[in-house]
């Protein structure tokens, strides 16, 4: 059986983190298989470098400038069956949730964006509005005529097959896996010398994460003004990431000018995979606070470092933490608060949370990804 995978989408995080810890792993399988599967690659020549493990062989590789959203959209619409037929493949795989469909082949898409169906809940610009519209209406008519769609949590899957009638049988979970490149330790100086750069000394609270509207990031700052102020404690708060709605940044950054400790609040930014490594293995606390999941990397992230986490109660997250995470009712800044408090005064009830975290977080492995993805890939009836 031939497999043709479409990259092509992949353009910047969590894709491109997907893609590339996913395929390597996935080629080695396709090269041990005695079935005879082989794998072929479509990506853009600057992806290349994303995956210097595989062989030149595996890919499909376009030169010329590169095509992103729409113009991305509209040429495989025109040519993506051209390929599928001179590639012979009998499966396409795009692991996203929108292409068009090719007859003649069996099309497997993941389902990993919940923000399209769900945005409608929040303020957002209305650019980022009419971007969610057209994705929503796009992802349905995609997931609609998938002959196999990969689901990353149970919640997305149940959602799949409850909210857009994707027959169940049709829908199979695989969780994402883990990088190694986070966990609790690391080289201490180094370390040390990345938090002064971002500006960063003593004990700090970090959340992360894209800034758009349903990450609730101005719930974080409230409560942690007002719990500071309270307690009278100096520790600060770390908000790490960027986005791309313009009115919640703006928001954001009057929450944080007009919070009475603004001196504690640090936005550093959208910062590199080291300082992110390091952001997490020397917080006091990770608060994630966001409405809005499929299978969130930054829940994997945390719990790979060995975070204390606390967490809202909206899903994915509690089936992502299980009972590594203290839970709050999300937009309750009082129940938030009171995580807080609870967290930072027991030393034992944060050990915990460490321990249960590194456990839970050996569950997401990009080897057993990979597996799944293999077999949902090749096994047909």
């Amino acid at each position: 059986m031939d497999i043709l995978i479409n990259c092509l989408f992949a353009v910047s995080g969590g894709a491109v983190s997907y893609l590339r810890n996913l395929l390597p792993e996935l080629s080695r399988l396709f090269e041990e298989s005695r079935e005879g599967h082989r794998l072929k690659i479509l990506a853009h020549e600057s992806q290349k470098q994303l995956f210097p493990s595989i062989p030149d062989t595996n890919f499909c590789l376009l030169t010329g400038p590169r095509l992103v959203s729409y113009r991305r959209v509209l040429w495989e619409y025109r040519n993506i069956h051209k390929l599928v037929s001179e590639q012979k493949a009998d499966v396409l795989f795009i692991p996203y949730q929108i292409g068009p469909r090719v007859a003649g082949v069996k099309q497997v898409l993941m389902f990993r964006n919940m923000e399209p169906f769900l945005f409608h809940k929040y303020r957002y610009s209305l650019r980022s509005k009419i971007r969610n519209i057209l994705l929503k209406l796009q992802s349905s008519r995609s997931l609609a005529m998938a002959d196999r769609v990969i689901a990353v949590s149970d919640y997305v899957k149940n959602f799949a097959a409850n909210q857009l009638n994707v027959q169940a049988s049709r829908i199979c979970k695989i969780y994402h896996g883990r990088d190694i490149g986070f966990k609790p330790e690391g080289e201490q100086d180094s370390n040390i010398k990345l938090l002064r750069v971002l500006g960063i000394s003593g004990d700090y609270i970090l959340t992360c994460g894209s800034l758009l509207p349903y990450r609730r990031c101005e719930d974080v700052i409230e409560a942690f003004t007002r719990f500071v102020m309270s307690a009278g404690m100096r520790m600060k708060l770390v908000i790490a990431g960027s986005g791309t709605d313009t009115a919640y940044g703006n928001l954001i950054r009057r929450k944080i000018e007009g919070s009475q400790v603004r001196e504690l609040i640090i936005p550093v930014g959208h910062v590199s995979k080291e300082k992110m490594q390091t952001l997490y293995r020397h917080c006091l606390i990770c608060i994630i606070a966001s409405e809005v999941e499929a299978c969130p990397n930054i829940a994997i992230e945390a719990m790979a470092s060995g975070c204390s986490i606390i967490s809202s109660n909206s899903q994915p997250l509690p089936e992502m933490f299980r009972n590594c995470a203290l839970s709050f009712q999300s937009r309750n800044i009082e129940d938030l608060i009171a995580k807080m408090r609870q967290c930072i005064e027991e030393d034992h009830l944060r050990a915990d949370l460490k321990a249960s975290a590194l456990l839970r977080a050996k569950d997401f492995q990009w080897t057993k990804c990979a597996s799944e993805t293999f077999s949902a890939l090749v096994e047909w009836d």
